[in-house]
């Protein structure tokens, strides 16, 4: 027999769905079946699956260990990845912690790391900090079987900067409503080909394409565009009398976030991201590249502005915060 303690991540959904989760290999005739028989019941009495759980819930399974380790697929092993390769990736995940408490993790992922996997194979931020937590022993895998980790905000594989990893559903529930409702205000840096002497804030309509993993920009709507805000304000200007050499480093607030919204739409304007080479400007990207080492967009999320929260609140130890994240070696040819 095994027991599954409802938790506040559990709460709220019905048993069924929860057995789903949890006997992943089981199909929905076979638990309805053992629910009818008794050899799963809830709070020791006989369920239909229907009943909505609640914190502090009991669920009993009756199998032996051989039939939950088949139903639940727990032959996995205990980590996502292995090898050096893994381990010293590991090692700079936490190296690259900037804030933890008991539901949220804030990192600073450097450029080059994919934030959920791609089907690529390459350890994912998301894979990674899964493993942190189970190797830490702040999450068993028979916790994962009925909920999931996970990253609130993407970046771009090639942009660096703050990702926010949620520990528990509240949390992760309230960093959604933030990024939604814009609450949750995210600034980050540029560096971008010309001159800009003055901010402004940009409006727009954004459609992707996914076959080609790009997306266009208009000033007016257009069939399945999404509307875009964009607002910038320039901290540095590099004058030089070669236009390649030219260059502006920008603040930037994304107020909606859409796939490869600051990137496409600082490049609508003129005024593309030095070194991307989807958006950017070749014969640009092949000087900076020669003369500063540029390989990838200089685009860093820097600042996360959390907004005042009531005490009852999953982030209520953030409420008000703001954090920040170092940008990678390569802004300091551009900083002031």
């Amino acid at each position: 027999m095994r027991e599954i303690s409802v938790s506040g991540n559990e709460a709220g959904q019905r048993l069924d769905k929860l057995l789903r989760k949890y006997l992943r290999e089981a199909g929905s005739g076979f638990l309805y079946r053992m629910l009818r028989k008794k050899n799963i019941v809830l709070n020791d009495r006989k369920a239909d699956g229907r009943e909505l759980l609640r914190e502090g819930d009991s669920v009993k399974l009756y199998f032996s260990e051989e039939t939950l380790t088949k139903l639940t697929g727990e032959a996995a092993p205990e980590t996502y990845f292995s090898g050096a390769d893994f381990l010293r990736l590991e090692e700079e995940l936490r190296q690259r912690i900037l804030y933890e408490d008991e539901g949220l993790l804030l990192l600073n992922k450097p450029a080059g790391w994919v934030s959920q996997s791609d089907g690529s194979g390459a350890p994912s931020v998301n894979e990674l900090c899964l493993d942190y937590l189970l190797k830490e022993g702040k999450l068993s895998r028979a916790q994962l079987a009925t909920f999931k980790p996970g990253i609130a905000n993407r970046l771009d594989r090639n942009t660096s900067g703050l990702i926010l990893f949620g520990k528990t559903l509240p949390v992760l529930q309230e960093l959604a409503a933030g990024l939604r409702e814009r609450s949750l205000q995210k600034y980050y840096l540029a560096v971008v080909s010309g001159i800009v002497e003055e901010g402004s804030l940009l409006h727009g309509y954004l459609r992707k394409d996914a076959a080609g993993n790009q997306v266009e920009i208009r000033t007016d709507c257009f069939p399945g565009a999404a509307e875009i805000h964009t607002e910038y304000t320039p901290l540095r200007q590099c004058r030089a009398k070669d236009a390649a050499a030219q260059y502006s480093v920008l603040r930037v607030h994304l107020i909606s976030g859409k796939t490869h919204q600051i990137r496409a739409h600082l490049a609508s304007v003129g005024h593309p991201i030095l070194g991307d080479g989807k958006y950017g400007q070749p014969r640009r990207n092949e000087y900076w590249r020669r003369r500063a080492g540029i390989h990838s967009q200089l685009l860093h999320a820097y600042e996360l502005r959390f907004p005042v929260l009531p005490e009852s609140a999953a982030l209520a130890a953030c409420s008000a915060r703001r954090f920040f994240a170092e940008p990678p070696e390569v802004f300091r040819t551009f900083l002031p």
